[in-house]
């Protein structure tokens, strides 16, 4: 890992698993959300927490490897495109809406 590489002591080394780690469930809940429990609606509740840990990486990594940064961008790509399909499924179907109903 080119962070974890760079990194000058074990805390800042705990950071980036941190960092990692933050993403990481970030990551994993989107899934349950939008296809185990057919929830958009909660998924995309969910997408901003997501958004930002992806971000986070892209901007703080840059202290320590500017490479790792801009290899993460990429997937932030892909986090944007992903919510907005997210949105336009909830748009489409109004889970809320039912859900109040």
């Amino acid at each position: 890992m080119l962070s974890w590489d760079s990194a000058a002591s074990s805390g800042e080394q705990a950071f980036l698993v941190g960092l990692y780690l933050a993403k990481g469930v970030f990551h994993f809940l989107w899934s349950p959300l939008f296809f185990t429990f057919k929830r958009p609606d909660w998924a995309l509740v969910e997408v901003p927490f997501l958004w930002l840990s992806v971000l986070a990486l892209c901007v703080l990594l840059r202290d320590w490897s500017v490479l790792a940064s801009w290899l993460i961008v990429p997937y932030l790509a892909w986090v944007n495109f992903a919510a907005i399909q997210n949105a336009k499924i909830v748009r489409l179907n109004a889970p809320f809406a039912k859900a109040a109903g």
